[in-house]
């Protein structure tokens, strides 16, 4: 008798689940994936590691920079605060797969990370009208960077905490100050 109280217990359970249940939102699926402006900045050995360190900030469409290179608009800004390459490397990025990774190593760049209150590394800003609305942070991922004539072709797959991955490029022309 208690066999059949059990499996009438499963069965109404069962029937009370809805058939399709809703996908959680991974918060990557309306985002900007696309870029169309870049800014390439060169530090030197900036950490004294024996590397070149380099930025990258990238613009979707909708968002601009202004005289004083200060984002306004509203699309995604993709930011990249430490490119770790070879100490020889001074006039640009070097062609080839970058790892992300937590130390100062060649062919790397920082993973995403609150670093004394601020955030650094590898993040992705959603903007709405000037506004920063999200701040997604990537801890794994690669990079592959190439060049087609004068352009810089980025190729960028990327991980947050959560397993979340996240595609974008950009190609365009590679301006370092």
């Amino acid at each position: 008798m208690k066999v059949y109280l059990y499996i009438a217990l499963v069965l109404l359970l069962v029937a009370c689940q809805p058939p399709n249940r809703p996908t959680k939102p991974t918060g990557l699926q309306q985002v900007d994936s696309v870029y169309t402006q870049a800014d390439f900045r060169a530090y030197g050995d900036y950490y004294n590691s024996n590397h070149q360190v380099y930025a990258i900030d990238l613009l979707s469409d909708g968002l601009v920079y202004d005289s004083v290179w200060h984002i306004s608009g509203t699309g995604c800004n993709l930011f990249l605060s430490d490119v770790f390459v070879h100490r020889d490397s001074v006039t640009r990025l070097p062609a080839g797969v970058y790892e992300m990774d937590s130390v100062a190593r060649e062919m790397s760049f920082l993973r995403g990370m609150y670093f004394e209150s601020n955030i650094t590394g590898s993040y992705l800003l959603t903007i709405e009208q000037d506004q920063i609305q999200q701040i997604i942070l990537f801890t794994t991922g690669t990079m592959t960077i190439d060049y087609q004539d004068e352009d810089v072709v980025i190729d960028f797959e990327l991980y947050t905490a959560d397993s979340v991955r996240y595609h974008g490029m950009y190609q365009g022309p590679a301006q370092y100050r």
